[in-house]
């Protein structure tokens, strides 16, 4: 199960303004996190290049080495560690070229420290949700005769192929790979539809509604997709 905290992770903050690292000290100090701090692209770009990282927070317009030079060079050496770009630029150019860098996402300043945490949070679940694909193409839950194709996009009980739609695969994927965490409507939101749904919850209820129909239609003998009245939606498997 893949963690949702912070703790005992190695960030990089490459950011010439001291107050953002102070407020990152702060909304870090109840995790166990490691965060660096680097005033300047080019020491920046030293550290990510010999250090290894769990996560990168990169600003734009730094001093003697800019966020897109920095952001290029670490995709052409190959650095894996995933970069979420911080900038006070809010221009939706900004953001696309960012993106079409590497970047892995994008916040925009002045940011609350609720919502940079959960897109730190996000972001290496993604990561770490991919590394695990380059492992298994395949989840499996032989208590209930349910196997996840995460390549092919598909889920198979003992006698039957159920198709889901996009986002219905997406969220049924992300609670399978976080078997028994829950998780509430506006978690889910952020992790599978971004940030400009995160008032409709009713989203979140509609699409386990139908993946659940899907599977008790497929005569699957278990359906894992639980509610936690008060809280949100787990994933779990009676034993």
């Amino acid at each position: 199960m893949i963690s949702l905290n912070l703790n005992d992770k190695k960030i990089l903050l490459i950011e010439d303004d001291t107050h953002i690292y102070e407020l990152l000290k702060a909304m870090l100090k109840s995790y166990n996190t490691i965060l660096t701090f680097k005033k300047n692209g080019e020491s920046g770009l030293k550290e990510a290049l010999t250090e290894n990282y769990d996560l990168i927070l990169l600003d734009i317009m730094l001093p003697k080495k800019d966020g897109w030079e920095i952001c290029q060079k670490l995709k052409q050496e190959n650095i894996p560690t995933p970069i979420i770009m911080l900038t006070a630029k809010a221009e939706e150019t900004d953001k696309v070229l960012g993106l079409e860098m590497g970047a892995d996402d994008y916040v925009t300043k002045p940011f609350s420290p609720r919502e940079l945490t959960a897109r730190m949070k996000a972001v290496m679940r993604r990561f770490e949700n991919s590394n695990q694909d380059n492992i298994s193409n395949k989840l499996e839950f032989p208590d209930i005769n349910l196997t996840i194709d995460i390549k092919g996009h598909k889920v198979y009980t003992e006698n039957e192929t159920i198709t889901l739609a996009p986002k219905e695969f997406e969220l049924f994927l992300f609670l399978a790979r976080n078997k028994d965490e829950v998780f509430s409507r506006k978690e889910l939101l952020n992790e599978i539809w971004g940030y400009e749904n995160k008032q409709d919850t009713r989203t979140v209820d509609e699409h386990v509604k139908r993946i659940r129909k899907k599977l008790k239609d497929s005569d699957l003998k278990d359906i894992p997709l639980k509610t936690v009245w008060g809280v949100g939606y787990k994933f779990e498997i009676k034993s």
